[in-house]
């Protein structure tokens, strides 16, 4: 009887060690690195409040093309040529405000078990000019299949 209680006893902790393993496996993220293509405001009109993952040189391309009709910014972008094949590019527009002085920033970027997430912040709150501004911040990261999920 004693061997009984034993044998249950540790096939009890060992099964709850596993599933705690389990839980801390699910929830560990790698860090991704990424570099800047481009981050600042625009002012006047607006881009829509969006953030989202790029993964084509045709979303790209008409993303640049809505961007630049109207607010010419591409040209203070580090690199407009990217290669979609080996990256993708992470996009965050802000709301406009119509005072300047704000920011979004792409704080984080991880990739979990079956996602990327990212984390975006408002690090400046404005209220400095009295001009309408709408901040965006656009990085690029080695091309991952997951979904993206911005927090």
């Amino acid at each position: 009887m004693k061997k009984i209680l034993l044998l249950t006893f540790i096939s009890s902790v060992l099964f709850m060690s596993s599933c705690h393993e389990e839980e801390e496996n699910a929830t560990v993220s790698i860090p991704i690195a990424s570099q800047l293509i481009g981050k600042g405001t625009i002012s006047s009109h607006s881009m829509p409040q969006q953030n989202i993952a790029i993964t084509s040189t045709t979303q790209w391309n008409n993303f640049l093309a809505a961007l630049d009709s109207t607010y010419n910014v591409s040209g203070g972008f580090t690199e407009i040529n990217i290669d979609f094949n080996q990256y993708m590019l992470i996009v965050a527009f802000d709301q406009v405000y119509n005072n300047g002085g704000h920011s979004i920033d792409i704080m984080a970027i991880d990739e979990a078990a079956q996602s990327i997430n990212v984390d975006i912040e408002k690090l400046l709150q404005g209220n400095t000019t009295s001009v309408i501004t709408q901040p965006y911040h656009i990085v690029k990261i080695p091309k991952i299949l997951k979904p993206v999920v911005f927090y």
